[in-house]
């Protein structure tokens, strides 16, 4: 066991919380089981979170949920909410997705929306971009007191590295714009869910194309788990 998981299973064991980066960096090393069978037909929820920043571990909160549910690879549902931090939003966050104290006033908190996006997630694997991020953020809130989410969450931006080694640019708007993906409402929840939606769909045809067979196999071949929980510590 690592000195980190030490010190997190020693802080629950005394009745302590353990800090926000123990406990971030304890939960990022597990991974829920995932699902077998081909690719093509699990059932994903592909998500984008919007936040006050990009220091969760440093107290930024969540701001917003966009959720697209896929299912052999076309949209079958949708869930959007605001979401109330607790706390101003920095003029920063502002600039970056326009979400204002007044859009949030009224919007459920953490803990609410987070338990209402798990009712729509149900046992779906999810996706998201930069998935060590969001992860991170979740963590964050289940620091808080919000509900733990359990569902296995991948990383499309992985899967487009181990597919495309050479390309230098793997964001969302870089992977969007080569693959003719337009996305409607950037730095929108929803909108950017949307986009990535269209995008795994394309990334799970490749790599099937490529002879994965599964997801196990898929995270096997890209070493995604290792990556997403190094990745989680920068956050």
């Amino acid at each position: 066991m690592s000195g980190i998981l030490r010190r997190a299973a020693a802080a629950v064991a005394k009745g302590l919380k353990p800090s926000a980066r123990d406990f971030v960096r304890a939960r990022a090393h597990f991974h829920a089981a995932l699902p077998g069978g081909p690719l093509a037909s699990l059932a994903y929820v592909v998500i984008d979170l919007e936040s006050t920043g990009l220091k969760p571990t440093n107290g930024d909160g969540l701001l917003s949920i966009g959720a697209v549910r896929l299912r052999n690879a076309e949209p079958v549902g949708r869930f959007t909410t605001l979401v109330d931090p607790g706390r101003p939003i920095p003029p920063a966050g502002i600039a970056y997705h326009g979400i204002t104290d007044q859009a949030v006033r009224g919007a459920p908190g953490p803990a609410a929306a987070i338990a209402a996006f798990l009712d729509f997630a149900g046992d779906a694997v999810l996706v998201a971009h930069n998935a060590a991020f969001d992860r991170t953020l979740l963590f964050m809130e289940e620091h808080r007191g919000a509900p733990a989410v359990p569902n296995p969450m991948l990383c499309s931006m992985v899967v487009s590295r181990w597919l495309d080694p050479q390309e230098p640019d793997h964001s969302l708007d870089g992977l969007c714009g080569r693959a003719g993906i337009v996305i409607e409402g950037r730095h929108q929840a929803l909108g950017d869910a949307e986009a990535t939606a269209a995008l795994w769909a394309q990334l799970v045809a490749r790599a099937g194309a490529r002879g994965v067979a599964d997801l196990p196999d898929l995270l096997r071949r890209t070493r995604m788990l290792p990556q997403i929980a190094q990745s989680a510590e920068n956050f």
